[in-house]
């Protein structure tokens, strides 16, 4: 498994501390900040393996501000909301905002594992996908403009005939750029371009 951490936010240092006490006992690598603040400043240096621990009452910004923050600023870590002063609405919101999930203080300790177990494995897909999504972008670029043209208008179904019709150049024209553009792909037929598409997210 590639590095991970469990980044704790919580203005109580002696829940905060304990909390990385007993997360390290499991052989996990922990960041605790008490100043809400200064967590989203820090954002840039998280690793994008891993889950956030967040608490909802505390100074300058609460924990739903802070996520909230997350969301904007792009961060895909799951969070998991853990609070000594939720409730029912609370949760809800939070969870319906994207939270991974929502728990009250002191939890279970081994249900506390295994939401941050299954929060890691879900950060670890999710960089996955990501990773996967960008390699596509970068075979994608080896096209030149029209390669892509036909290549776009292949994924969505359309014959060559009607590729042609559309770009306004030659059925041959189509062909040869189509060729050339599955030859670096590694392509070999419709339903292999539109997934390769499919894979490079925006299209």
């Amino acid at each position: 498994m590639r590095e991970c951490f469990i980044y704790i936010v919580d203005d109580n240092e002696v829940t905060s501390q304990s909390l990385a006490f007993f997360f390290e006992s499991f052989g996990y690598k922990t960041k605790v900040w008490t100043d809400p603040v200064l967590f989203i400043n820090s954002l840039k240096s998280l690793t994008p393996i891993g889950c956030i621990i967040l608490d909802i009452r505390m100074p300058k910004m609460n924990g739903l501000e802070v996520f909230a923050q997350l969301k904007e600023e792009g961060n895909k870590l799951p969070v998991i909301f853990l609070t000594g002063h939720g409730d029912v609405k609370m949760a809800v919101r939070a969870l319906k905002n994207g939270a991974f999930d929502f728990l009250l203080k002191s939890p279970d300790e081994n249900e506390l594992v295994d939401v941050v177990q299954r929060a890691i494995a879900l950060s670890e897909d999710l960089k996955f996908k990501s990773d996967k999504v960008s390699y596509n972008q970068k075979r994608l670029s080896t096209l030149t403009d029209r390669e892509k043209d036909v290549i776009i208008l292949v994924g969505k179904g359309m014959m060559n005939k009607n590729i042609a019709d559309v770009l306004q150049i030659s059925e041959k024209t189509v062909q040869q750029h189509r060729g050339s553009a599955c030859r670096k792909l590694n392509l070999t037929n419709a339903v292999e371009i539109a997934e390769f598409l499919r894979g490079c997210r925006e299209y």
